[in-house]
Order: structure tokens, then C-alpha cells, then sequence
């Protein structure tokens, strides 16, 4: 299943989420930049700066919060979150989108039915 990542009606990218841990809370899949990635990149660029500082990950996590990013299943329902990062594979660089979530509409699309 696709989800479209959102800030505003702006396509910031897609991803498949195609790696579901067991609970089918946690996933992460290749991340497919869209037309408002420019806008957010560099605070995720900050996440992946921050390391253990905590006032670092403090900075990051108010301007993520401040963007409202949506993630939008294919059916058109908004997945609600509790963590969401994109950052860099480590070999390829390419980007990847790390979700966490209890919604159980989620849970649903992990077990394909």
C-alpha cells in the first residue's frame, strides 16, 4: 500500500512503508521525494545532525511538529502518528521514511487484509 506524505496539501513524497516490524506499529520504506521536500529537508537534515543532544532533538522535534505533515493511506485517511523521520540510508543515501504509530487502520494495511 502507498502512503503519501503531506505538509498543507503539498506532496512532500510517497512511500510503500514496505519494512513492518511484527506489531505492525514501526515501519520504514524508501522515501520517493515530491515537490515540497525542498521545504522540509533541512529539518530532517537536523535529526540526523542532533545525535544525543538533547536540546538538538528538542530543536528538531518543535520544527518537525511545526511543519503538520499528514500521512495519507491510498484509501485517503490520515494515519495518525506518534514518531515520523526521514533521514538517509546509510550506504545508498537515498532517503528513507520511518514511521510509529497505534492506529489501528495501520495495523490492518501491515497484515494485508
Amino acid at each position: 500500500m502507498s502512503f503519501t506524505l503531506k505538509m498543507s496539501g503539498v506532496i512532500v513524497g510517497r512511500s510503500e512503508l514496505e519494512n513492518r516490524d511484527a506489531t505492525g506499529s514501526r515501519a520504514t520504506g524508501v522515501f520517493r521525494p515530491g515537490l515540497g521536500y525542498d521545504l522540509v529537508q533541512p529539518i530532517f537534515d537536523l535529526y540526523e545532525s542532533a545525535g544525543d543532544s538533547a536540546e538538538a532533538l528538542s530543536r528538531y522535534r518543535k520544527s518537525r511538529d511545526a511543519l503538520h505533515l499528514e500521512l495519507i493511506d491510498s484509501s485517503g485517511n490520515a494515519v495518525a502518528l506518534r514518531e515520523l523521520h526521514i533521514r538517509r540510508h546509510a550506504s545508498s543515501g537515498a532517503p528513507v521514511l520511518e514511521v510509529e504509530t497505534d492506529d489501528p487502520v495501520f495495523r490492518i494495511h501491515s497484515s494485508g487484509t
